[in-house]
């Protein structure tokens, strides 16, 4: 009983302070600062998000482009996956990849289409549409190999009214085998580019050198030799004679600059990884006329590093999170490098819509900080009366976040400053004193009474000690 009295009087403590530096106003400021730091100068040229898996196809609803144009982008990229399909179901999988572009298109995004590797082709028996993932093949294999290049021309000439073709290298991909070397994967490379110029000429064509480490010796991501092969794999693609100039670009992983699993492997050795691609490295491809030269950060915006972190968004099937901070200096990061944009991965987007936000608004505002961030955003949730509750829930949920307690202690950034000492408990309690905004000032997913009880199964997780941890 003395604990219970006790939690309510620190409530009406904390309830009593919510109207100081965490509230906004009215809610025409709410209006007013989303605007403003969409718009405001120092940000990227290109915001983008990768919409689309091979597992996951173009979202098909448009208030789903609304929320994305609303938080800042100006950019999708959607995986091309007709390998996933039978044949004689292609025609029907590329119409509704073009319905898609269409879509994008008419909201005012530019489209990025992801062409992957090795792939197999899956042909059948099973005729559900996209239901098959059939595997990689040695790009050794040279009569697979054809059949690829086949198939990819034929999905570029479908889709080509794209913008963008993206080739990825990895993951999937790379040579399962094993035998492969680096120069097999820019032949590979350099012949889809050349495909692009065929069939798609209007398009620009990006390199993404995501997992290029698959292609000498296909190492696993949990080793240090993966991480360290990528930097060194990828400065030697990007050198390569003659397959980057105008009209072409390259996508940079990011990884040495903020992923767990990548940062685990370094501190685990005593080792600090090389921060690639440095300013020079991209000041060099500039004066190359190489561009647009992007970033790629995939994990970090919905925790969905589900071979590394624990527990996850493919585990939980969504879960919400919030790491303001962590995309700020990401992004930030970017920033110093002289990069044209980033482009985040949003799958689970009803569940992550607060860092889908997050990451479009702060890749548009060099000055946009994660306190003001987060309290824009509770002002789209909450009431006028509570919306500074909700921020307060919201920097606990950031200040036990799984992505932070996956991190080598070093690399974990400073918590936010509560004014009260919250525990799980009471962060619930305030949670349940929070009133959904009836009228939301941006498109949202999903309404905020819905958001509002997923943050409370985070913080029941937060509460049973389910908080971040690895696999090793």
């Amino acid at each position: 009983m003395r604990e219970s009295m006790d939690r309510r009087g620190f409530l009406r403590a904390v309830l009593a302070t919510s109207a100081g530096p965490f509230l906004f106003q009215n809610s025409s400021m709410v209006e007013r600062e989303a605007s403003r730091s969409a718009e405001h100068a120092g940000g990227f040229e290109t915001v983008g998000l990768y919409a689309s898996l091979p597992t996951d196809p173009p979202p098909k609803d448009p208030r789903v482009y609304d929320f994305f144009k609303a938080c800042g982008y100006n950019y999708l990229e959607f995986c091309e996956a007709g390998f996933r399909c039978r044949p004689d179901l292609l025609p029907e999988y590329y119409n509704d990849m073009s319905s898609a572009i269409t879509l994008a298109h008419d909201k005012g995004f530019r489209v990025g289409i992801v062409l992957l590797a090795g792939m197999e082709q899956w042909t059948g028996p099973d005729s559900t549409l996209g239901a098959n993932f059939p595997g990689v093949f040695s790009p050794r294999d040279k009569t697979k190999l054809t059949e690829r290049f086949a198939h990819l021309r034929h999905a570029v000439s479908q889709l080509r009214g794209a913008d963008v073709f993206v080739f990825l290298p990895g993951d999937p991909g790379g040579d399962p085998e094993g035998n492969s070397t680096l120069e097999d994967c820019v032949s590979f490379c350099r012949q889809v580019q050349e495909i692009v110029k065929q069939e798609a000429s209007a398009a620009t064509f990006i390199v993404n050198l995501w997992s290029i480490a698959q292609w000498e010796g296909f190492p696993s991501p949990s080793s240090l030799r993966f991480w360290e092969q990528e930097v060194k794999l990828s400065r030697a693609a990007v050198a390569a004679p003659g397959l980057l100039g105008p009209r072409s670009g390259v996508s940079f992983p990011l990884h040495n600059y903020y992923r767990s699993l990548a940062l685990s492997r370094y501190a685990r050795a005593g080792l600090k990884p090389e921060l690639y691609p440095a300013a020079q490295d991209i000041e060099t491809l500039r004066k190359r006329g190489v561009g647009p030269l992007l970033g790629w950060p995939y994990f970090l915006v919905d925790e969905a590093d589900d071979g590394f972190v624990k527990p996850n968004n493919h585990e939980s099937g969504g879960q919400s999170s919030c790491e303001t901070r962590y995309i700020r200096a990401l992004v930030d990061s970017g920033l110093r490098l002289g990069l044209d944009g980033l482009v985040a991965n949003a799958i689970f987007r009803e569940a992550e819509s607060l860092n889908i936000y997050a990451f479009g608004q702060m890749c548009r505002s060099a000055e946009l900080t994660p306190e003001r961030l987060i309290d824009q955003y509770a002002g789209f949730v909450a009431d006028e009366k509570t919306r500074g509750v909700l921020g307060r829930v919201l920097r606990y949920i950031e200040n036990h976040s799984n992505w932070q307690n996956s991190l080598p202690v070093s690399y974990r950034l400073k918590d936010f400053d509560l004014p009260h000492a919250l525990s799980a408990r009471v962060a619930l309690d305030l949670l349940a004193q929070v009133k959904p905004r009836v009228q939301p000032a941006i498109p949202l997913l999903e309404p905020p009474a819905i958001y509002l009880a997923r943050l409370k199964k985070r913080l029941e997780a937060i509460a049973a000690g389910h908080v971040g941890g690895t696999s090793g």
